[in-house]
């Protein structure tokens, strides 16, 4: 068995998988919020704990693949597997996916968007623009051979309900949710539903519209969601044609395997 670790500003996924002959395949998923404040000693307590709640014994990992956006958090936890188990750690670098990265400056992109190029290339699914519902809201165009062109940062879903709701002093704090009846949700009958309606309506057109530009220039590529919140979408934008809820995290096995081959 292998571990792979998702550090995002957010949460942080662990993946177990299993390696197989002629791949992987997953076994389980646990998450925990993000603390930039959790020691190696915490991380020790929490990764014994699910393991042992999951009936998964930590001897039988055999290595352990990790993208990280956040650096503190990555070298809590490098530091916990390094005083404790001792084994090979692959961490994602640029240089290490084989993939042509065409921005400025390969170091800037985002690891967990590198690593959704790879798994794109990896799964045979090039070219494609992948939106990620994170923290952020991110759009990324991959090219054939699963090179990363370039892509959108636009502020997360909750983040902006975040922002609205601490940055106003009458305006209640709501709960994203899906709205299935254009007709009858879009126009507000109360300061909650108007809120509700700006977030859910406001993000579908503004998804929408950044596909159907991304799309005059770069045509046929499959559009692919994935993260949290891409549920909450998928049946109001058509022009989504995949989701894949576990593309980075997926990333990371075919990564693993690629590095694993080397040691």
């Amino acid at each position: 068995m292998f571990l792979v670790i998702d550090i995002g500003n957010t949460n942080t996924v662990f993946a177990i998988y299993e390696q197989l002959k002629s791949g992987f395949q997953l076994l389980k998923t646990f998450r925990i919020y993000s603390d930039l404040r959790r020691t190696p000693d915490e991380y020790s307590l929490i990764i014994n704990q699910s393991f042992k709640f999951n009936n998964y014994n930590l001897k039988n990992i055999d290595g352990v693949a990790i993208a990280s956006v956040v650096p503190e958090i990555l070298n809590n936890i490098e530091i916990y597997f390094r005083n404790n188990l001792k084994l090979p750690i692959f961490k994602v670098e640029a240089h290490k996916l084989n993939i042509e990265i065409n921005i400025q400056n390969p170091n800037e992109a985002g690891q967990d968007r590198l690593i959704n190029a790879f798994a794109v290339k990896k799964m045979k699914f090039d070219p494609a623009i992948i939106i990620d519902f994170g923290t952020a809201t991110t759009f990324d165009v991959i090219g054939n051979g699963g090179a990363y062109l370039g892509g959108i940062i636009s502020p997360g879903v909750n983040l902006s309900i975040e922002s609205l709701y601490k940055s106003t002093s009458r305006l209640p704090k709501i709960s994203l949710k899906s709205l299935d009846n254009e007709k009858n949700t879009l126009l507000g009958k109360s300061t909650i539903s108007a809120i509700e309606s700006g977030v859910f309506w406001g993000y579908v057109c503004m998804i929408e519209g950044l596909i159907n530009k991304l799309k005059k220039y770069h045509s046929p590529s499959k559009v692919i969601a994935t993260g949290g919140l891409s549920q909450v979408f998928k049946n109001n934008i058509k022009s989504i044609d995949l989701i894949e809820q576990n593309l980075t995290i997926n990333g990371l096995a075919y990564f693993y395997l690629s590095q694993e081959k080397d040691i």
